[in-house]
């Protein structure tokens, strides 16, 4: 019987990323010397980038776990990780999605845009590390579905409009 361990999924993973990379060589020094290699959107996948206080409003929680779980559950364990510097989040999803995207609040990045990407490893329990995975990728070419991806940012917008309106109550 064949068992694929965690490791093998994570180097699978790592592996299916470096194909964004121009030069996957320099990645992975990247990733071992920044925990972050830049990777070129438009090819195995792109991303959306969504505003913390939006995912935060969505989850109900600004919990890092509560969070994590929450991103899990709403986007049916596609992948996403955030910048804490920069205070976004990135969903991976399906390279081509970025003609047809048009959620507001949001920025799905183009073909031939560089995203720094941490290392598959780097979850949550890094809280020193700038960016790390909140949903780590579970195997190559698994991505977020945009559907879910606009779902989460549209209920965020609207609990954040709903609170704004109660503040000014």
């Amino acid at each position: 019987m064949l068992v694929h361990t965690r490791a093998d999924d994570e180097l699978d993973v790592t592996e299916w990323l470096l194909q964004a990379a121009d030069d996957p060589a320099r990645a992975r020094a990247e990733w071992q010397t920044m925990d972050v290699a830049l990777l070129r959107c438009g090819v195995r996948f792109t991303a959306v980038r969504v505003r913390a206080d939006v995912v935060f409003a969505a989850a109900r929680s600004e919990e890092c776990a509560r969070v994590d779980a929450y991103l899990a559950d709403a986007l049916h364990g596609g992948p996403v990780f955030v910048d804490r510097r920069s205070g976004w989040y990135y969903c991976l999803i399906t390279a081509g999605t970025f003609t047809t995207w048009r959620v507001p609040d949001t920025a799905c990045l183009a073909a031939d845009t560089y995203l720094g990407v941490p290392h598959p490893s780097i979850d949550s329990s890094r809280y020193q590390a700038r960016s790390s995975w909140c949903v780590p990728p579970a195997r190559p070419g698994v991505v977020c579905q945009a559907d879910a991806v606009a779902q989460m940012t549209e209920l965020g917008r609207f609990l954040l409009v709903g609170a704004e309106e109660t503040d000014d109550a």
